[in-house]
């Protein structure tokens, strides 16, 4: 049914003037519409009502509107509903002042069945139930971007805590009692991030409360509403024997979340260019926030993974950008967000501390807390405050760093009697990014780690006697792609397992990996490596990155899938000796890659029995997957497998994401053919992660020739999908699309359609080629 709204907000003029309101739906939307209690003349204009100036008095003004809520934005189910207004879809949902910088006090009411719960952002007023309904009032929020704005309603479970004089709620959709049994952890980690954070900004929790929503099909990992702040539910509830990385990922989520609460909520940014410095903040805090928690963890080696790794991802390609974008159009400014504003600008942030020093920083962040509160700022205020504060040239140092795109690219050499570190610009612009830079200089048994200041293109370093080989990079600090020579490459293809330290490990590990994509070394020559290395290797977090390249160097080019590798996963995966965690990674990897028919037959036998492998976890997400998997390997069961499957899984849910995903895997062409058609239309895009995972089965890298042709449609229909899917659709949707291809024939199919569209979009043009970047150049 419609939903039916009323919206009454007041606000001051200096002088009368027409007034221009955001709302994405037409006339016959609004009901009506008054100004000071008069009905006034408007006009609907591209998305914005329009009201004449005549209706306006200096001082106190209001505006009240009856209307037709626009569904865009929320998110609507059979038995819940939720909004998701980041970053400018306030106005898909009721007529408002859409931008950042114009932040106002909300008080919500809403009308909803009597047996539903309802969440907002701040806590509730009044309550009152009649003829099945109830109605809800909440009192007034603290002042509020738009996109901050928020409520759910629907059948949850709610589970409340308090601890030192704080109330926090839970709700959830969940049925499975041993992942509810996790929502101990949950408020563990929710308190302890919100005490770090106000013990690090001297700032009581700035808002009425902190309450979180887990919802099933959430398109993000979290979105920090204050007051219910909500989050996706695979993030949050984990399965048997979680890994390492999964352990992190949550709780890095749960702080990255809350330091939101400060950096973004508290005090958000002017305009969305500059929404990296809210996602800089919660990532960078959120890094220490998990460091006491997680003692066990070398969480150097952690930061290497997940925001170097991470940024290299996209910085490598011809599609990345700088940390800072231009914005002309709150319309596009979903496509700002990326891995570049998440994982370099924590990376360049911690350049910064060190440049500053820990204590000048955090005085600095806590006068630029109090100075803007509940108010909005620039980066140049903030670089403002922070230049107050030390006597470094932050100005040249952030022209690099934070508003020139691009990766150095690092080579490490042996020239005489030096050691040549060039660094060049992949862009030819003769541009240097300054830091520091360490290096092993080697020879034989014996080695000297030397750091030097690398400001320019060409630095010398005096070669240490007997040196043979160098290893760049050693301490992980510096950002770029590290490429050594043959001799260097070859030593630390032949010797990574002899490094000590875990931290040079990983450095090195992803060092090769960079030079693998780089044409420096073959995919064969780096999986022997892999394999070699990673009987020794005793950290799980390096080891599961290890199996991630494997797993890429695997399924990216024919000529590497000799089956070796599938072996070698099966041989860890089946020996009982080993570690759980490292078991189910190679477990993990190789149902994702495998081949040979003899595992295809093992894994086959293993999911029809529901039991586990060598046991190992077998739960309902486990089995699920597997299903996926085997369908598209052995199309000859994959009736059977769908049927079986489905009455494996109980929670309503799940059920219906999977009655959903599983048309991707259909061994009927036609079948796969008419359900990517389906996704074409957007009223068959409503449940977004559902939607990246089936187009990635889709496009399986085993069916590459079937699905071939998805990839010019999917193209066409992205800039569609930009403008009625979320913030992260675009990327994922693309990416979906292309990341099972690694063919010349794909390659040039992209190529084709930026040929024919010379004029797209550039912010958009750039998510292409970030998914295009592992594909083949002719």
């Amino acid at each position: 049914s419609p939903v039916d709204a009323n919206l009454t907000f007041t606000f001051c003029l200096h002088r009368p003037q027409s007034i221009i309101l955001d709302f994405s739906r037409d006339r016959s939307a609004i009901r009506s519409l008054l100004v000071n209690g008069r009905n006034a003349g408007f006009n609907i204009v591209e998305d914005h009502i329009v009201i004449e100036r005549k209706c306006f008095k200096k001082n106190d003004n209001t505006i009240e509107i009856s209307f037709c809520a626009g569904e865009q934005s929320l998110n609507r189910n059979e038995t819940f509903l939720y909004t998701l207004l980041v970053p400018d879809r306030a106005h898909t949902l009721f007529p408002c002042f859409d931008q950042p910088n114009l932040k106002a006090a909300f008080t919500l009411s809403l009308e909803v069945p009597a047996d539903w719960e309802a969440v907002s952002n701040t806590n509730v007023k009044e309550e009152q139930t009649e003829n099945g309904r109830k109605k809800i009032a909440f009192h007034t929020t603290e002042p509020l971007s738009t996109y901050l704005f928020s409520f759910v309603a629907g059948e949850f479970q709610k589970i409340t805590e308090c601890r030192d004089g704080r109330s926090i709620s839970l709700y959830h959709r969940e049925t499975d009692p041993d992942r509810i049994a996790q929502t101990g952890i949950l408020f563990d980690q929710v308190f302890a991030s919100i005490n770090w954070m106000e013990e690090y900004t001297a700032i009581p929790y700035p808002f009425a409360k902190y309450d979180f929503i887990i919802l099933p099909g959430f398109q993000y990992g979290g979105m920090e509403h204050t007051g219910a702040t909500l989050y996706n539910d695979k993030r949050m509830f984990l399965g048997e024997h979680p890994t390492t990385e999964e352990l992190l990922s949550r709780m890095s989520l749960i702080a990255h979340e809350t330091a939101h609460m400060w950096f973004g909520d508290y005090v958000t940014m002017e305009w969305f260019d500059d929404v990296w410095t809210k996602e800089v903040f919660a990532n960078y805090f959120a890094a220490q926030m998990i460091r006491p928690l997680f003692p066990e963890v070398n969480h150097k080696l952690n930061d290497l993974r997940e925001f170097y790794a991470t940024a290299y991802s996209v910085d490598r390609t011809k599609g990345t950008h700088a940390i800072r974008q231009s914005l002309d159009n709150l319309s596009k400014a979903g496509l700002i967000y990326g891995n570049i504003i998440y994982d370099k600008a924590p990376i360049v942030m911690t350049m910064l501390v060190d440049r500053m020093g820990e204590e000048a920083f955090k005085r600095g962040i806590r006068n630029y807390l109090n100075q803007f509160a509940y108010g909005n700022a620039t980066w140049e205020q903030l670089t403002d405050v922070l230049d107050n504060e030390t006597p470094e040239n932050l100005k040249d140092w952030s022209d690099v760093w934070i508003s020139t795109k691009g990766i150095p690219y690092i080579k490490t050499s042996i020239c005489g009697d030096s050691i040549l570190v060039t660094q060049t610009d992949p862009f030819d612009r003769d541009i240097v990014w300054p830091q520091t830079v360490t290096l092993f200089a080697g020879g034989g048994d014996q080695g000297k780690y030397i750091s030097a200041d690398v400001d320019r293109c060409v630095t010398k370093i005096p070669l240490p006697p007997g040196t043979q080989y160098i290893l760049p990079n050693t301490d992980g600090n510096a950002y770029g792609v590290f490429l050594p020579d043959s001799i260097s490459r070859t030593r630390m293809l032949t010797h990574l397992s002899e490094i000590k330290d875990p931290v040079e490990r990983m450095s090195l590990l992803m060092t090769l990996y960079e030079n693998m994509l780089a044409g420096e070394i073959s995919g064969k020559s780096f999986i022997d490596a892999l394999m070699a290395f990673l009987p020794s290797e005793t950290d799980n977090l390096i080891r599961q990155s290890a199996l991630s390249y494997l797993s890429n160097a695997y399924i990216h080019n024919i000529q590497n899938r000799d089956g070796e590798a599938e072996r070698f996963l099966l041989r860890i995966a089946s020996d009982l000796s080993l570690n759980m965690e490292y078991r189910l990674l190679a477990y993990r990897t190789l149902s994702k890659i495998f081949t040979l028919p003899e595992i295809t037959s093992l894994l086959y036998e293993q999911w029809d029995k529901g039991a586990s492998f060598e046991d190992l976890p077998a739960g309902e997400p486990e089995m699920t997957n597997l299903a996926y998997e085997i369908m598209i390997r052995l199309p000859e069961k994959a009736g059977y497998i769908k049927e079986k499957q489905l009455s494996r899984i109980t929670n309503p849910d799940r059920r219906k994401a999977f009655e959903f995903i599983v048309q991707a895997t259909d061994p009927d062409k036609a079948v796969r053919d008419s359900f990517f058609q389906s996704l074409l239309c957007v009223e068959n895009r409503s449940v977004e992660p559902w939607v990246n995972t089936a187009m990635a089965y889709l496009n399986h890298f085993l069916r590459q020739d079937e699905s071939l042709g998805y990839i010019m449609p999917a193209l066409d229909v992205l800039q569609e999908v930009q403008q009625t899917g979320d913030i992260f659709f675009p990327t994922s949707w693309i990416s979906s699309c292309l990341g099972g291809h690694s063919s010349l024939s794909a390659a040039d199919t992209v190529s084709i359609f930026l040929e024919n569209h010379p004029r797209y979009e550039p912010l958009l043009r750039n998510k292409i080629l970030q998914a295009a970047g592992h594909l083949p150049v002719r």
